[in-house]
């Protein structure tokens, strides 16, 4: 039977969540039309097992490919390869779906034909604990010009909201970039471009998981792969400049990704994180003067928050590149306990 949505499952190390990832991929009478490929990136641990298991149980739908470890992106450009589903998702290991939402999701899935289609998420702890439930303001359960919306959602979209139509793949060569975490801010950039009609459906498809320990997006993960960040910002500067033309919303939609993750590397670099060697982003903002000046010129006017209006980058270029005076990462960081304890107090009386 022909595939209707593959999902590919990066997965390394996982052993603790992939069951309940895979078992909410369980969905009846329309198992048949799921493709599900877990690449599994060289585990060390029992993951592999597990996914097999899966494979055993179910050959019509689960799939199963060992390789050795190459990263998060490695596990979705060889998923792309082995895909055989008229649409294309991405799930992470320590994630998994509403199951309720999964059948819905197959069910409305049948009838539509666009390249894009946006689903809701929800965030929960470790705990099990929803935290916050994601959505969209748009018309729903009808096909709609992506030029015409996307600036609407630019801010908000996450890898997590997004399905593709497997066709897309074939208009460019898309290569995510291997050996780094955070790639799939590559996900939700370069493959837009090539994105025309689209649909939405308001249902919580995805949980996505934050606060497991070892997780790439907490702050201790993030210092140690600034030069994962780097790379990134590198990469999708290279994708940005390779881009055809496309509509002026399209393009707005676009720059707007790629100028967020800009201002979150010399946020990084800058006043999160003492101590970095900085020569790398010495070399990428020589490289984005040349490149795309008027994001140079744009990141100039960076300010530490509303209410700290030191321009940051601009005197950091301005000082000839020396290293940050320590009082900025203190400022900064400081700022933020008190901002976060001041949301969190704001929480606390809402409920």
């Amino acid at each position: 039977m022909e595939k209707l949505l593959t999902l590919i499952i990066p997965t390394y190390n996982m052993e603790k969540y992939l069951r309940t990832c895979l078992g909410s991929l369980i969905i009846g009478e329309w198992q048949e039309l799921l493709e599900v490929l877990v690449i599994n990136d060289g585990s060390k641990d029992s993951s592999s097992a597990i996914a097999h298991e899966y494979a055993n149980k179910h050959p019509e739908s689960f799939h199963v490919i060992d390789k050795e470890n190459g990263n998060y992106g490695s596990c979705i450009n060889r998923g792309l390869k082995e895909a055989t589903g008229r649409y294309i998702k991405i799930l992470d290991a320590d994630d998994y779906f509403d199951n309720a939402s999964l059948k819905l999701f197959i069910q409305k899935l049948q009838s539509v034909d666009v390249d894009l289609v946006l689903t809701d998420n929800t965030i929960f702890g470790d705990n099990n604990i929803s935290k916050k439930y994601y959505g969209f303001n748009l018309p729903s359960d009808s096909e709609l010009v992506f030029a015409d919306y996307c600036n609407s959602f630019k801010g908000c979209m996450q890898m997590h909201n997004v399905t593709y139509k497997r066709d897309i793949f074939s208009r460019f060569n898309y290569h995510q970039t291997e050996g780094i975490s955070y790639t799939d801010m590559e996900w939700i950039f370069a493959p837009m471009a090539r994105v025309k009609t689209f649909i939405y459906f308001p249902i919580p498809l995805y949980k996505y998981l934050i606060g497991r320990e070892g997780q790439t997006i907490s702050p201790e993960q993030m210092k140690r792969f600034v030069s994962h960040s780097l790379k990134l910002t590198n990469s999708m500067l290279s994708m940005y400049g390779e881009i055809d033309e496309v509509l002026p919303t399209i393009h707005s939609y676009l720059y707007f990704r790629l100028s967020r993750q800009v201002k979150s590397l010399y946020r990084i670099f800058l006043v999160e994180y003492s101590g970095l060697e900085l020569d790398g982003l010495i070399t990428f903002d020589n490289r984005l003067k040349t490149e795309q000046p008027g994001l140079y010129k744009e990141s100039a006017n960076i300010t530490m928050s509303p209410l700290i209006h030191i321009h940051y980058v601009d005197n950091w270029r301005k000082r000839a590149y020396a290293s940050q005076p320590k009082w900025i990462y203190i400022l900064f960081n400081s700022y933020t306990k008190v901002l976060n304890l001041y949301k969190k107090i704001l929480r606390i009386n809402h409920v």
